[in-house]
């Protein structure tokens, strides 16, 4: 019986993948299988580069069709509401043109972006980790733009992992690059907010476990010895929490470590070795102390010293990190 995917279903059909399989856009991702991601969507994939969506892939009318970004292919930015901004091509002029598509990418690609991308790549390869990633910048769909304003939640996750094992473990996983990530409008503060309104309205209940289920018989019909099995709803375990913290490193002898710098912002008190607090609200302060099993929502903290030229994790959850903060 064929699927009846519709505007709000995460996935893609047997016939979609079968399809996908025998264009050059699967050559190119079995070609570019070191640099390059297929992240399953709503009845469309999206390929990523540095974790950079640059096309996306769509079947119609029995044929696959291709959407990409302009810029990707002449370097040039457009406006959002340019004509000439999302150009429609074959696939064949995605395979041509890679090279470029890379470099144009490139140019705005930030070591965060690439390290995703290489820890996610890094963990899928390896046949032993415990874990295995389905997808990289999760977005919850509504139903339109008012539903999203009235949930008031504008969250993404970087990662979702999933492990192997039966009842599967349900990994969402933040990604922090350096001290300069901990603040700011995608800092740790609103991260955390993320997550309770995440939990709050129910969003893996009511989505995200059917969901993941979607996008792992998918990831199956693309690849069948993809190693996880296809779960039911019963096998999957209330989302865990985490943050992945890469170059834990102080940019000079008298500076903070991304650690100490996190710290400020989660605590309202000094912890870590912690240096200088947050002048705006903590964590701690609005949603609890998140190192703690009795908070309402808490978190693994896994720091890693290597930078994006020496990251050699290849268990995204359970690998050689430098330091292990688990809830207590």
């Amino acid at each position: 019986m064929a699927q009846n995917f519709n505007k709000f279903t995460r996935g893609i059909s047997k016939k979609f993948a079968e399809a996908f399989k025998n264009c050059e856009l699967h050559k190119l991702c079995r070609e570019n299988r070191n640099d390059t991601l297929i992240a399953v969507r709503n009845n469309y994939m999206n390929i990523y580069y540095n974790c950079d969506s640059i096309a996306k892939i769509e079947f119609i009318n029995d044929t696959i069709c291709c959407k990409i970004d302009k810029y990707y292919l002449d370097g040039k930015h457009y406006e959002s509401n340019d004509k000439e901004k999302h150009f429609k091509t074959d696939a064949k002029l995605i395979y041509d043109k890679l090279e470029i598509i890379k470099q144009n990418s490139a140019k705005k690609s930030t070591n965060e972006k690439k390290a995703q991308s290489k820890l996610v790549l890094l963990n899928n390869f390896n046949r032993s980790s415990n874990w295995y990633c389905i997808d990289v910048e999760y977005v919850k769909q509504f139903k339109n733009k008012i539903e999203k304003m009235e949930s008031g939640y504008n969250g993404r996750f970087d990662i979702i992992a999933v492990s192997k094992s039966t009842p599967h473990r349900v990994a969402l996983i933040e990604l922090k690059y350096g001290a300069g990530s901990m603040g700011g409008k995608s800092g740790v503060f609103k991260h955390v907010e993320d997550f309770f309104k995440f939990k709050e309205n129910m969003y893996f209940e009511n989505h995200l476990k059917l969901e993941i289920i979607e996008i792992i018989k998918s990831l199956k019909y693309l690849d069948p010895n993809a190693p996880i099995n296809e779960p039911l709803q019963e096998d999957l375990l209330v989302p865990e929490y985490f943050f992945i913290t890469i170059d834990n490193n102080a940019k000079n002898a008298n500076g903070s470590t991304p650690k100490q710098t996190m710290a400020g912002y989660l605590f309202s008190k000094k912890r870590w070795d912690c240096k200088k607090l947050s002048k705006a609200d903590s964590v701690e302060t609005v949603f609890g102390d998140i190192t703690k099993k009795s908070n309402e929502i808490c978190a693994t903290f896994l720091f890693s010293k290597a930078t994006l030229d020496t990251l050699k994790i290849n268990d995204i959850i359970d690998g050689k990190y430098d330091e292990r903060i688990i809830p207590e």
